[in-house]
């Protein structure tokens, strides 16, 4: 079967080959790990941006400064001709406190403003966190969301160990003369192992137990669909990778055009694009933490009732969370840049 072979692979087995290496434990690492790995995975792009060093940032900072430049030499001029009318008056410092802010922001690669973007993308992380150390039904969200993700691996790989007990007779007469049932013995075994192992991964990586409890009956019914439910598995988790994924590099990709948003503001117009990037980052943190809440609650709902479907989590964090967390966040940015515009429209309405 496609999962056989899958999966003997993931533990450096050959199809076919048991070398007494269990394969529930690889899935489960990859169930509960992949948001870490994926987060870990941007750390170093992410010191480079602190440091100065990133040739993408650095060279968007070039340009933006060019730019920068070229605008504040033209804005010069009528802050020259006010100078000699009225001296330093009110208007005429004001005028050039967001120009020079912006010098100041751009210099030295980009510095400041590559750092006031890391502040804020940790003040993004830091929400997140929060919201998954929340205690919902007795369990943290976090732990929650771990738990059903590591028994739902737990069943698919029961499912797959499962299968080749099929092979086995309905019923034999051993050597005592006794009529017996390896496939039933098998199936019992199978999923005692699996439980006994499921307990024990949990214990490892300080989760809470939980019931860890399955009904028989429900996995062994569904081994006629096993390979099918491994194969849309394997899809669905790629998917919740994936999302997750693009969401941390849309953070990265943020980052790296703030300075031609922050250049751009120096044009006169009423609505400046710093206020749409700064909505941007606000629809991304929404996304994150909608997409935490809402997979967090699904979790905790279920935690201490396994369910012996191994798609139930993978199928509300591959598709249904994503839709539902992308829709809150940018009806949120766009109600925030909104109500930057409006307001913006409003002050200047009152200043004439």
């Amino acid at each position: 079967m496609l999962l056989t072979i899958i999966f003997a692979q993931s533990t450096g087995q050959q199809p076919g080959q048991n070398t007494g290496v269990t394969i529930s434990g690889e899935i489960v690492d990859g169930a509960i790990n992949g948001a870490d790995i994926i987060y870990q995975s941007f750390e170093n792009d992410w010191a480079e941006l602190a440091s100065g060093t990133s040739s993408i940032y650095t060279s968007v900072v070039a340009v933006s400064m060019l730019v920068a430049v070229v605008l504040v030499s033209f804005a010069s001029l009528g802050w020259y001709r006010k100078f000699a009318e009225s001296g330093f008056s009110y208007n005429f410092v004001s005028e050039m406190v967001f120009p020079l802010l912006v010098i100041v922001m751009l210099t030295n690669n980009g510095f400041l403003l590559a750092n006031t973007t890391i502040a804020l993308k940790d003040v993004s992380a830091n929400l997140n966190r929060s919201i998954l150390s929340i205690t919902r039904n007795g369990v943290r969200l976090k732990d929650a969301i771990r738990n059903v993700n590591a028994d739902q691996s737990f069943i698919l790989a029961t499912q797959t160990a499962l299968a080749r007990c099929e092979k086995l007779k309905d019923s034999e007469i051993d050597s005592d003369g006794k009529i017996t049932s390896p496939r039933q013995i098998c199936i019992k075994a199978k999923i005692e192992d699996a439980q006994r192992e499921a307990q024990l991964a949990r214990k490892k990586r300080g989760m809470s137990s939980g019931s860890g409890s399955w009904n028989p009956l429900d996995i062994g019914g569904e081994l006629v669909n096993s390979a099918i439910q491994g194969l849309v598995y394997v899809i669905l988790s790629g998917l919740s990778a994936g999302f997750q994924y693009i969401v941390q590099l849309s953070f990265l990709l943020v980052a790296y055009v703030a300075p031609i948003f922050l250049v751009l503001s120096l044009l006169p117009f009423e609505s400046k694009p710093l206020y749409a990037w700064l909505s941007g980052w606000l629809g991304l943190t929404l996304i994150l933490i909608s997409y935490s809440i809402i997979v967090g609650i699904v979790a905790s709902a279920i935690v201490d009732k396994p369910s012996s479907n191994p798609l139930l989590m993978q199928l509300i964090q591959a598709i249904f969370s994503p839709l539902l967390a992308v829709a809150i966040g940018t009806g949120g940015g766009m109600s925030v840049f909104t109500a930057f515009t409006s307001g913006i429209k409003f002050s200047v309405g009152l200043r004439k």
